[in-house]
């Protein structure tokens, strides 16, 4: 026996655009018209059904592709990192080693310029290694005209880079950031901004105001070593502390004779 149930009924309501009560109108469930409608309905509903499995598994499928996506992206990144051509280089003066945050040596050296008594000289530091390589046929240069000479470099201030630094020479490393992509010295400042990360902080050092040859500044370790060589004072290339002056350069925040910091950042 056919039951009127209430969800059978919106149905019917619905495919005959009627809701009268059903108590005052009859309706033959044997009627073809009526039969034929209830197909349609179950044929249409079935067909939903279908659709929304359909786009549920597409949903999963595609949640599983950006999974992997994603996965495959990270494991991009870890390789480009990874490879020896990717990172950023920088030169750690007065230290022959690279600190311990995710770097690698390249090479150690000594630090090398132009004498600070020649006003003609290359005013930037160099790091030289300690294996140089020398091109076959080459011989000494006679002329003492027009050449440019390189010295070694030397502490001097006394104290200031280390305690008995005195004429001491200076190490230096090439170190490169194997997770880095830049690098940035900044003056006057022992921590960098934002999410930057030290590679290391020290004093700024620069060739001496009287001097006549120039230089580049350069950041000196915190924790400055020396080369095995000694103490001789053979001068070349100085390292001298840097100071600031008020006047143009405004106090505060800087003060007069104040040792001017430095950081080695990277991102």
């Amino acid at each position: 026996m056919f039951k009127m149930t209430p969800a059978i009924f919106f149905l019917i309501c619905f495919c005959f655009g009627s809701c009268q009560n059903p108590q005052k109108k009859r309706l033959l469930v044997t009627d073809s018209d009526f039969t034929t409608r209830m197909h349609q309905l179950e044929v249409t509903v079935q067909k939903l059904v279908g659709d929304v499995s359909t786009l549920t598994q597409q949903k999963t499928t595609l949640e599983t592709n950006l999974q992997n996506a994603n996965s495959e992206i990270s494991q991009l990144k870890s390789t480009l990192h990874s490879k020896t051509g990717s990172g950023a280089v920088y030169t750690r003066w007065g230290r022959k080693d690279c600190p311990m945050n995710g770097t690698e040596l390249l090479y150690s050296g000594t630090v090398g310029g132009a004498s600070f008594n020649y006003a003609g000289g290359p005013s930037d530091y160099v790091c030289l290694p300690h294996d140089p390589d020398f091109i076959s046929g080459d011989g000494p240069i006679t002329t003492n005209g027009y050449v440019s000479s390189l010295y070694g470099a030397e502490y001097e201030d006394g104290n200031f880079f280390g305690t008995n630094f005195q004429d001491n020479d200076v190490p230096c490393a090439v170190c490169r950031a194997t997770h880095q992509s830049s690098v940035l010295v900044i003056p006057s400042k022992t921590t960098c901004y934002g999410s930057w990360k030290v590679e290391y902080y020290g004093r700024l050092a620069a060739s001496s105001d009287t001097h006549k040859s120039s230089s580049h500044y350069i950041c000196i370790d915190i924790a400055a070593d020396t080369l095995e060589a000694g103490s001789v004072d053979h001068n070349g290339k100085l390292l001298y502390a840097v100071k600031a002056v008020c006047g143009s350069l405004r106090c505060p925040p800087f003060y007069n004779n104040a040792p001017i910091s430095c950081v080695v950042c990277s991102n």
